[in-house]
């Protein structure tokens, strides 16, 4: 039952909405009809379906008139440069719920979203994909804005710093010539001072004189001609000299020189006390050279090895590609059978290896938690495979869940599929598992709700059968001829004769197709069907006398001839040439009564 919408060129277009055709109903419409642009408001939740892909976006119908466009930026948070991508999660003709963002173009666009922040509903394409976010793509073209702000100002610190070191290069040559003033014996005191020119403006290798703030004198007109250091000579007699070389000689290990700052960064120091602090500055500036050069070995060193590192990582990575394109490979993680999934989501055969994996793993909610994503990825036109994927999550639930769990599934799978194969189905777990009390429970109602169903009796013929109740199947076939339409006895009968063969009793069988043939005796197929089994089952002589009541039957002459070719193979495979002969001799007699009558 429909209604029409409308009927041009030949086309029909019809609608299955409750509202339409229970017009006086009062139940409330989960999705409200949208005729025009009108209808729509900013920040509205609708539902709709895919109808088309485009560079511009993707267009989605609210209804037959009207159209909305998707941004893709707005149909998920993930940056995709491929929009094929989009072709595989978004299939024409999808249902999906999207929010109204606004109406542009003077109210004819309507702009809509389906990002989770705005429907609530998960993002379209998942997070397995491994797809970069919309913000981190914002974040690096911002860092990137950064560092082109910043160098400039990196380069003026490096030539800050190139300036220093230069500095400090000329403050340790002052040093080194002050060391071999130093060495002169002829004169007992040297005064001598450095100019703050000597230094970079930030002196880091006199952290005192960095902390006193130098008097302001007067600049001379021969400051400017001066080298930076100036050499009093002051003469004494022989006796101080005499002291002062003992003093040398003789000299505490705990004496530490002393340093006295006086204008303009010069100092008074004895020469004996200045030779220490002129070796500890030489051994200093020879490990830091060390330590740089060690430094410089370093960073050399982690170049190459990040290179290494790089390098191995592309051969790991090539050998990982090499191997998935392998179609032989076998899946052995979560992530192969992910990929696997992606290129063929509608195949029920992955879904249940992916399912017997977490399995094998006791890791039963991951089983369920696939299944019930293989539910929702399937397409709903692949009503087998979702069959399959339902039966899988039944057995799951008959082996490792409980009896309400199982009636849960149970019932969801009747809602969504056919409920007869799902009732079957689950007969069959019961009956696999030896279940036998909940089985036969199960056969009473679908006896009761699927009378009409041939299948049902005689699935139920099966299990009792298979369980030795015979007499309980020959009071299910009398149920059965009560209950079906007359044209579908003699098929059940058969049927049920069938069972007996193989589950039951023979002789019983027998009687059965017996008495069906002589109530129909022009019922080939029967008579076929009987032929099969007893040659099969029964002796030579008993196949032989069934053949001999066929071939005396008067039916058509295509079918007898179809007995008498049938009756000739069975003698020159099991027989004798004499009873080849003889069926043949029969042939022609046959033939000639025929050609008779036809005379007549």
């Amino acid at each position: 039952r429909c209604y029409i919408l409308s009927n041009e060129n030949g086309k029909i277009q019809l609608s299955l909405r409750q509202s339409r055709l229970n017009q006086k109903s009062n139940s409330k419409v989960e999705d409200v009809e949208i005729t025009c642009v009108k209808d729509v408001k900013k920040g509205q939740l609708v539902r709709g379906y895919v109808k088309s892909i485009t560079p511009s976006g993707v267009f989605f119908g609210l209804s037959t008139s009207v159209m909305g466009r998707i941004l893709f930026q707005n149909v998920s948070p993930y940056f995709v440069q491929k929009h094929s991508l989009y072709e595989k999660y978004l299939p024409e003709g999808k249902l999906l719920t999207a929010k109204v963002l606004g109406v542009t173009g003077k109210g004819k666009h309507i702009e809509l979203s389906l990002l989770p922040e705005d429907t609530g509903m998960p993002s379209i394409l998942p997070e397995s994909l491994g797809l970069p976010r919309y913000d981190a793509e914002e974040e690096k073209r911002e860092a990137e804005d950064r560092e082109k702000k910043e160098e400039p100002k990196l380069k003026m610190k490096r030539r800050r710093a190139n300036s220093e070191s230069q500095g400090i290069i000329q403050s340790r040559k002052k040093i080194k010539l002050h060391r071999r003033l130093a060495n002169i014996r002829n004169y007992s005191v040297i005064t001598f001072k450095i100019h703050s020119s000597c230094y970079p403006s930030r002196c880091t290798h006199f952290p005192l004189l960095q902390e006193t703030k130098p008097k302001k004198r007067k600049i001379c007109p021969g400051d400017e001609n001066d080298s930076g250091i100036e050499v009093y000579y002051r003469e004494e007699d022989n006796q101080e000299e005499e002291a002062d070389k003992k003093r040398s000689k003789i000299r505490k290990p705990a004496e530490v020189p002393r340093l006295q700052v006086s204008m303009g960064f010069t100092w008074d120091e004895d020469i004996n006390a200045m030779n220490v602090p002129v070796l500890n500055q030489k051994e200093e500036s020879s490990e830091s050279e060390e330590e740089e050069d060690l430094q410089s070995k370093l960073k050399k060193q982690t170049k190459k090895e990040k290179e290494l590192e790089k390098q191995k990582k592309e051969k790991e990575l090539c050998k990982l590609e090499a191997a998935l394109m392998d179609p032989s490979r076998q899946p052995q993680s979560a992530d192969d059978f992910d990929r696997l999934v992606l290129s063929s989501p509608n195949s029920s055969i992955l879904w249940l290896q992916y399912m017997a994996f977490h399995l094998q793993a006791t890791e039963i909610e991951k089983a369920r938690a696939v299944a019930e994503r293989a539910l929702k990825t399937i397409c709903f036109r692949e009503e087998q495979e979702k069959l399959n994927v339902w039966v899988a999550l039944l057995n799951l639930e008959n082996m490792y869940g409980s009896e309400e769990t199982l009636m849960k599934i149970f019932e969801r799978a009747v809602q969504y599929n056919e409920p007869l194969k799902v009732f079957q189905h689950l007969c069959d777990i019961y009956a696999n598992s030896e279940k036998d009390k909940q089985a036969e429970e199960l056969y009473h109602t679908m006896l009761k709700r699927f009378r009409q169903e041939k299948s049902v009796w005689l699935k139920y013929a099966a299990f009792l059968l298979k369980r030795g109740q015979t007499e309980a199947t020959h009071r299910l076939l009398e149920r059965a001829l009560k209950a079906l339409p007359t044209k579908e006895h003699v098929d059940v009968i058969s049927r049920f004769a069938q069972l007996e063969f193989r589950f039951g009793d023979p002789q019983h069988a027998k009687a059965l197709f017996e008495s069906t043939l002589n109530t129909y005796p022009k019922r080939t197929d029967i008579w076929n069907i009987y032929m099969d089994i007893m040659i099969k089952h029964g002796s030579q002589k008993e196949v032989r006398d069934i053949f001999e009541r066929v071939i005396h039957l008067s039916l058509a002459p295509k079918k007898m001839k179809f007995f008498f070719k049938r009756y000739l193979d069975y003698e020159k495979k099991f027989g004798t040439t004499e009873s080849a002969l003889a069926v043949k001799r029969a042939a022609v007699e046959y033939v000639d009564t025929r050609s008779s009558h036809a005379d007549t």
